[in-house]
C-alpha cells in the first residue's frame, strides 16, 4: 500500500507543494512507524519550503562545520517532506526500540539540525521516526491537541532553560497569542513568573485569560511596560522577530537575559541568545504533555483543515498572514 505525502521538488511559494503517492519508507532498527492522525503546522514549515535566506545561511554554516557535505549532489536535496509536528498510533517497531510498542498513541516532532532541516516530513499518512522523536500521549489528550505539542515543548523548554526562567522573574514575550507564544506564556506562569504578553489589541482578553498582562504592539511598548506599577523586567522571549530583541536591550536587559527564536546577525552580535529546540532535552516532551494533561496549560486550536492539497495550501497561506490565536492542524485520519 502506498503512502500519501506532501512533498516539494524545488524551493518556492505554496505552489511548489504536491500531493504524492510513494512507497513506504524502510523501517530502521531504531525507528517506529507511525500511522499519522494529525499534523500541527509551524511557521518554520513554510520558511523551509520557501528556502528563505536565513535558513540557507544556517545550512551553509552547517556545511562549513561538516566539509563532506560539499560533495552532496544538488538533487539530493529533493524531494522533501513538509511539516514536523504530528500525533498518531505506532503500527510497527524496529528491533532495537525498547520504549514503545505497536498500538501506542504518541506525539512528537521530526528533529533536524538548524537550517533547511530534514528531507522527512510529517504531512503523510505514515512516517518513520526515531523513538527519541516521540513521547507517549496522555489518555486525556486527543490527536488534534497532541499534534501541536512537539515543537512547542522543545522550543519553550529549551528557551526557558537557556535563560533560566524562575519564580522571581518578570518576562516579556512577543508574539504571545500565537501557537508557540501562548504556550510560552502559560509555561512561564506555571513556573511562577509574571508575564507581559505582546500581541494585537484584539487578543488582550485572551492573554489575560492565560495569565499575561497584555500590551498591544500598536502602542509604545517600552513606555507601556515602564508604566506598569511595581514591574521590573528581568527576562525576554522573542517569538516574533523584528525589533523585539532591541526592545529587550532598551528595557535594560543583558544579552544572556534575552532569548530569541528568530535570530538576526545584529541580535546575536549584541549577545542575545538564539535558542529553542537546540537547547532542549527529551524531558521537555514529557513536561509539556503533563501540564496539558493536568489542565495547567490550555492548547488552543485556531483552525482545523482536512488532508487535501488545496486545504493544506490554504492553511499555510493563513499561517503566513499571522495574527493567529493558537495552532493550526491538518487532520489526516479521524480518531
Amino acid at each position: 500500500m502506498t503512502v500519501k505525502a506532501i512533498q516539494f521538488h524545488r524551493f518556492g511559494n505554496i505552489d511548489v507543494l504536491e500531493l504524492a503517492e510513494v512507497e513506504p519508507e524502510p523501517l530502521k532498527e531504531n525507528q517506529v512507524r507511525v500511522k499519522v492522525a494529525a499534523v500541527g503546522l509551524n511557521p518554520v514549515d513554510y520558511k523551509i519550503f520557501k528556502g528563505v535566506k536565513q535558513l540557507r545561511m544556517l545550512s551553509l554554516f552547517m556545511k562549513l562545520r561538516h566539509p563532506s557535505r560539499w560533495f552532496e549532489k544538488a538533487s539530493s536535496l529533493f524531494p522533501r517532506g513538509v511539516a514536523r509536528d504530528f500525533a498518531g498510533t505506532i503500527i510497527e517497531v524496529g528491533k532495537n526500540v525498547t520504549q514503545f510498542s505497536v498500538g501506542d498513541r504518541v506525539f512528537g516532532t521530526i528533529i533536524s539540525a538548524p537550517g533547511l532541516g530534514s528531507k522527512r516530513g510529517a504531512l503523510a499518512t505514515e512516517i518513520c521516526v526515531k523513538e527519541t522523536e516521540i513521547a507517549s500521549m496522555p489518555s486525556n489528550i486527543d490527536f488534534l491537541h497532541g499534534s501541536v505539542l512537539g515543537v512547542s515543548s522543545l522550543t519553550v523548554g529549551g528557551a526557558f532553560r537557556k535563560i533560566n526562567i524562575g519564580t522571581k522573574d518578570t518576562i516579556v514575550i512577543s508574539g504571545a497569542s500565537g501557537g508557540i507564544g501562548s504556550i510560552a506564556v502559560q509555561y512561564a506562569v506555571s513556573k511562577g513568573a509574571r508575564v507581559i504578553g505582546i500581541a494585537s489589541a484584539g487578543n488582550a482578553d485572551y492573554l489575560r485569560s492565560i495569565g499575561a498582562i497584555p500590551i498591544s504592539y500598536h502602542e509604545s511598548i517600552k513606555e507601556k511596560i515602564q508604566e506598569l506599577s511595581g514591574v521590573t523586567v528581568t527576562k525576554m522571549l522573542d517569538c516574533y522577530g523584528g525589533d523585539y530583541v532591541k526592545l529587550g536591550f532598551q528595557l535594560g536587559l543583558r544579552g544572556d537575559q534575552i532569548a530569541t527564536l528568530v535570530p538576526s546577525p545584529s541580535a546575536i552580535l549584541k549577545g542575545a541568545q538564539f535558542t529553542g529546540p537546540r537547547h532542549s532535552q527529551y524531558d521537555d516532551f514529557l513536561s509539556l504533555a503533563e501540564l496539558v494533561s493536568k489542565g495547567e496549560i490550555s492548547v488552543r486550536l485556531d483552525k482545523i483543515y482536512p488532508f487535501s492539497l488545496p486545504e493544506i495550501k490554504e492553511a499555510y497561506k493563513d499561517l503566513e498572514i499571522g495574527h493567529t490565536r493558537g495552532k493550526r492542524v491538518i487532520v489526516i485520519q479521524e480518531e
